[in-house]
This record gives structure tokens, sequence and C-alpha cells, in this order.
């Protein structure tokens, strides 16, 4: 009888609190966090959410700077100054690019609308956020390359791996990074060329755990896309921006590492198989696209380098909004993009973006997915508007 009685009490209270509701105030959410962990035997901490301002780097790589984004309605974008840190006693997740050091959580938002809730980041605010410090491991130190969308294609190539071109191995010649650079091939393949000359030490974290690092090195965003809006129903821009001289790099670094197949150019559509994001009427661009001399072909059953020389050779691609599209980095300048994108995402042209900046001509064909997730199948391209951008 007391046994019951005990566990309706402590059903009670935990019913009654609500973090989220007081997460405004530091003090009241540490104390319901601190009740919640003794009673339900868990591991979570309350940390102030403060932008990388507040932290003094050990040295400016490269200078920031501003221009204007015609694909983000001519908003003047500002680029940060690139800058090395250094903390002592840092808190990492391999899924997050949040940094915890004492009892602030660092994170470099492109606006005040930008969700960072990921790996170890259960739910925030702009002032506090709750963390979930199960399974903790003590590291040395290293540089961090890994952080949010770490195990996906594009956030990998395009915002995390290019800081290992700005790595000074006399600071450190370790580097942290995400489980997924092991698992997944292309990954592996392009870590193994960024750092083939660098004699690394490279530790893989694992997605699930949490690492204290006694001497952290980082940089801050290379480049950014916004992962998630706090508010969904609201708009702020910017919502990304790109450093011209590292897409060139990286493409150019990337592509020394094979051996270029110069072969006639041709025009390829980028098929998705046993995934999502497919159009119904999918047999029917197919179709089209042979009558245009377009051959299909599945950037996930390629290598790596079989993916740099399709894209290297191509003289126009087509396909549905996706990770694959990371590769047009590869692209000669003048190739022609014709990218499917659902109608309710058209703030994230950065596809377009980086066709401006790399001299490619990326064009979207929206198409109506009446609100739902980018990444159902329940949608039809219309035929003629294809053909159309395929005709100028």
């Amino acid at each position: 009888m007391l046994i019951s009685i005990k566990k309706f009490v402590k059903r009670q209270i935990i019913k009654r609190i609500n973090v989220q509701k007081h997460l405004n105030n530091y003090t009241i959410s540490t104390i319901q966090i601190a009740i919640l962990n003794f009673l339900q035997y868990q591991h979570k901490s309350v940390y102030k959410v403060t932008g990388l301002k507040k932290l003094n780097p050990i040295k400016k790589i490269v200078s920031g700077y501003k221009y204007i984004s015609k694909s983000q309605n001519n908003v003047e974008v500002t680029i940060p100054d690139l800058n090395l840190y250094e903390i002592k006693n840092a808190i990492i997740n391999s899924r997050s690019s949040a940094i915890i050091q004492g009892k602030n959580i660092y994170y470099e938002a492109i606006n005040d609308n930008e969700r960072f809730n990921e790996g170890f980041v259960e739910f925030h605010n702009n002032k506090n956020a709750v963390v979930n410090l199960k399974r903790t491991e003590t590291i040395e130190e290293g540089f961090f390359l890994a952080g949010n969308g770490s195990h996906n294609w594009y956030h990998w190539m395009i915002e995390i791996i290019p800081k290992i071109m700005y790595l000074n191995v006399n600071d450190t010649k370790t580097i942290l990074v995400n489980e997924s650079c092991e698992k997944t091939q292309s990954m592996a393949d392009s870590l193994q060329i960024l750092t083939r000359n660098l004699n690394l030490n490279i530790i893989y974290l694992k997605e699930e755990n949490t690492y204290k690092i006694k001497k952290l090195y980082f940089v801050n965003e290379v480049n950014k896309l916004m992962f998630n809006p706090l508010d969904s129903k609201t708009t702020s821009l910017p919502l990304y921006y790109f450093r011209k001289e590292s897409l060139q790099k990286l493409s150019s670094e990337l592509q020394k590492g094979f051996n270029y197949k110069n072969t006639n150019e041709v025009n390829i559509f980028l098929e998705r198989k046993n995934t999502h994001r497919i159009a119904q009427n999918e047999s029917e661009i197919i179709e089209t696209l042979k009558l245009a001399n377009f051959r299909n072909i599945d950037m996930t059953s390629l290598s790596f380098e079989e993916q740099i020389n399709h894209f290297q050779n191509a003289k126009m691609i087509v396909g549905t909004t996706g990770a694959a599209w990371t590769n047009i980095i590869f692209c000669k300048p003048k190739t022609k993009i014709i990218i499917f994108m659902p109608d309710n995402y058209k703030d994230y042209n950065f596809y377009e973006e980086m066709g401006e900046i790399l001299n490619i001509e990326v064009q979207y064909l929206y198409y109506n997915n009446e609100y739902k997730d980018h990444d159902v199948s329940e949608f039809v391209i219309n035929i003629e508007s294809l053909k159309n951008l395929l005709s100028t």
C-alpha cells in the first residue's frame, strides 16, 4: 500500500512540472529539472543560451564580409569573421553544433528564429536550453568536426568538413568526428582526402554519447544553413550564407583525390529509389527526359569518385531537392540545374545561392505540397513546366 502511494505521489509531481512553460526563468527551470532527475533517474541540466560573440577567439582566420543575397529577397547578409576558439572543459555531442562550458551553451544562430534542439539538446528558447547529459566520456583534447546534421551528406560536405581546411596541426593533431564518417563510405572518402597529408588522430564520436573535452578547439560556421525554425510560421532572413572561397577550395581539394574522367557532356536525371520525396508521375518525368537525351542516375548506388565525375561531366541535371545536390560544387561553370521543390519551402533556395557563387544556372520547378512536410512523395510535377525549363 505504501509503495502504491509513493508511486501515485511521484506521478502527480511529475505531471505538474512543466519545464518548457518556465524556461525563461533559469532558476525555476533548474529546480524543476533537478526534481525530475531525482524522480526519473535522468541526467539533464539547464544552460543559458549564449551567442559565440561572448567568447574570445584565440585567432582570426579569415575576415568576414557583407553581400546582397538575391535568392533571399535581396537581403544584406553579414558573414562573420572566421575564428579559431579554444575552451577548456567543454561538453559536446556529435549531432549538435552547440557547445557547453560552465553554465552556458554556446550556439551561432543565423537569426533569432533558429531552433537547434539536435543531439543532446532536448528543447530551448532564446534564453535557456535543457540538455540530456547521459553516457558522458572524457577526451583530453581535439578539434570539433561535427555538429547539426553531421550524419547528412549536405551538412557534412558544405558546413562541417570545410572546417578541416582551416585547422593548424600545431594547435592539435586530434579531430573529433561523428561516427557516420566511419560507417558511410562517401564521408570516409572525403575525410581521408582532406586529411591524407596531416597525420591526424581521428576519434569517432558515438551519437548517443556526451563528451567532456578538457581542451576543445573549434572554428565557427564556415557556411551556414538554418537547421530548423523555432516558429515555422515566421520567416526570418537570412536563412543561409556561403563563403565563396571555401566552396571553391573544397571542390578543388576533393577533386585532387581522384582521377578525373573527362567524357562527353551528358544530361542526367537524379533518380530516387527506395526512399521518400518521389513524384507520383515519375515515370512520365523519365519518359519526358529521355526524349531530351537524359540518363537516369541513382546517386546512392555510386562511389564518391563516380558522383564527382557525373557532376563534372554533366551539361544539365534535373531532380528533386535533396542532399545529392550538394555535388553541384563539382559542376563546370554554366551547367544548367533544374530542381523540383515543394512550394511551401520557397524560402530555402540555398542551392540557387550556391549556383550564383559558382557560376551555375540553378532553376526551381515548384510543385504543390499543400503545406505538408518536404519529405512526402504525394506530389506531381507539371510536365509542361518541365518542358519549358528544358527548352530555355
